[in-house]
């Protein structure tokens, strides 16, 4: 079988989670999986050779970034195919389920039917940064959802998303954060006692939001608040802003978070505040299905 994973990834987070989603895919299902990341100057990739068509994306505010809603928007999604969803945020929140509620539409006008949505757990780009302890339970935890999301592939075991008008509307509602980004990135400003110069941002950015003018750098009105430049810039030059008290500088280091024999991922057991009450629920009713398929 062959899938495609398209995904859209600010911080990386998504391509983390795009690379884990084929890992397991073409181990454990003998799928053959190709990855497609959008940005804005994308072009429009066949679908027909696929059998399996896996949307991924970060969630923004409970929705989908707008970069990637206008892709899909254009997107011709062929018949008698297995669409999948696969999205990630910082938090379990119920309302972000609404984040798909667009493309579910879209999924659905063109007379084709979701097989499964996925939700999955990485840390935030923005607001905090997560410490890692508390990293590797959330990777405990999407490691069982990619294992339960095989083995109902492997199965063909699908589930329908309820719709909630409720959730709805909050969506609806919070679309007023892609206003922000256009706003906001008139404040953007670089500190360059601190720049390198090494035009990270610059060549990174998925709008072409930056701009190099005599030297200086120019942040436009096509930003997306994806939060990339000031996230992976290497020494912290880049300035956000009205959201500057919220900002994470530094890449996750995934790969030493898995390694670190130290880190026991039970961070959640010492930390009662209202933000960590939400994940224990989630996590569990994830552990509920993973013993009811594999028994353990």
């Amino acid at each position: 079988m062959k899938a495609v994973i398209i995904y859209f990834t600010g911080t990386g987070n998504t391509k983390f989670l795009a690379n884990l989603l084929k890992a397991q895919l073409e181990n454990q299902n003998h799928f053959i999986v190709d990855l497609f990341s959008i940005d804005s100057s994308s072009t429009l990739i066949d679908l027909k050779p696929y059998d399996y068509i896996i949307f991924s994306y970060p969630i923004y505010a409970f929705n989908a970034p707008i970069i990637f809603d206008k892709y899909v928007k254009k997107l011709y999604l062929p018949k008698n195919k297995t669409y999948i969803i696969a999205k990630q945020s910082g938090e379990p929140l119920s309302l972000n389920d609404s984040s798909s509620y667009y493309l579910i539409k879209r999924i659905k006008k063109s007379k084709n039917v979701l097989f499964n949505e996925y939700h999955f757990l990485l840390p935030y780009n923005i607001h905090f940064r997560y410490e890692d302890d508390f990293i590797k339970e959330l990777l405990r935890y999407d490691n069982k959802l990619l294992d339960i999301m095989s083995y109902e592939i492997k199965n063909n075991i699908s589930r329908k998303v309820k719709y909630n008008p409720l959730y709805a509307l909050n969506t609806f509602i919070f679309k007023i954060q892609r206003l922000g980004g256009p706003i906001n990135s008139y404040f953007y400003k670089v500190d360059y006692s601190k720049c390198i110069h090494c035009n990270r941002c610059l060549n990174n950015c998925p709008t072409k939001s930056i701009k190099l003018i005599n030297e200086k750098y120019k942040f436009k009105n096509s930003c997306i608040m994806c939060m990339r430049c000031s996230f992976n810039c290497p020494t912290n030059a880049i300035h956000i802003g009205f959201l500057e008290s919220w900002k994470v500088n530094g890449v996750y280091n995934y790969e030493k978070i898995i390694s670190d024999d130290s880190l026991k991922g039970e961070f959640l057991k010492q930390h009662k505040s209202t933000f960590y009450n939400f994940f224990p629920k989630k996590i569990e009713k994830i552990n509920e299905l993973h013993k009811e398929y594999f028994g353990k």
